[in-house]
This record gives structure tokens, C-alpha cells and sequence, in this order.
């Protein structure tokens, strides 16, 4: 007898797929809105939250096809060997 309430990995990546997506899109329109001149401190900030929003699905669904945990050093595997990791202006050095 199977688990009907259960989800396979295949859903999840299918879910995971969707909402990577989505959130491409709902960038893609943001971007497009902003025009020639650019846009304002308010579509900015949405810009960035919408990418840190399609990271952190992107972390998830490559984790949760793995089927790991989430640390600190599974993210930095993730990132591709030539980016470099930089303090970013302004912030305190720990």
C-alpha cells in the first residue's frame, strides 16, 4: 500500500521547475517595465528581492534533488568555481 499524501521527487522538481520559472517571468517583467531610463528604488529593491526569491528556490530544489541537507559548504559548491566571493561595500568587517 503506497502513501497517497506523499510527493515524489519528480513532483517536487516539476514544483520546483514552476516556481524557478515564475520567478524568471516575474523578473522578466520588472526589467522590461523599468524601460531606457531605468527604474526606481522601489522596482530595485523588488528586482533584487525577486532574485534572492529565485536563489533560494534554486538552492532548495538542487538540495532536495540530492536529497542533502542545507549547509553552508553545500552552498558554496553550488556557486561555479570562477565567481569570486567579495565583502560587499560597506559592511563591517566580521
Amino acid at each position: 500500500m503506497t502513501n497517497e499524501t506523499s510527493i515524489s521527487t519528480t513532483d517536487k522538481m516539476k514544483q520546483a521547475l514552476k516556481t524557478v520559472t515564475d520567478a524568471a517571468l516575474f523578473i522578466e517583467q520588472l526589467l522590461a517595465g523599468m524601460g531606457a531610463e531605468g527604474g526606481s528604488a522601489v522596482t530595485i529593491e523588488q528586482i533584487t528581492e525577486a532574485f534572492g526569491n529565485l536563489a533560494a528556490v534554486a538552492i532548495q530544489a538542487a538540495h532536495d534533488a540530492a536529497e542533502k541537507d542545507i549547509t553552508p559548504e553545500s552552498v558554496l559548491q553550488l556557486l561555479p568555481v570562477t565567481t569570486p566571493l567579495v565583502q560587499p561595500a560597506g559592511s563591517l568587517n566580521p
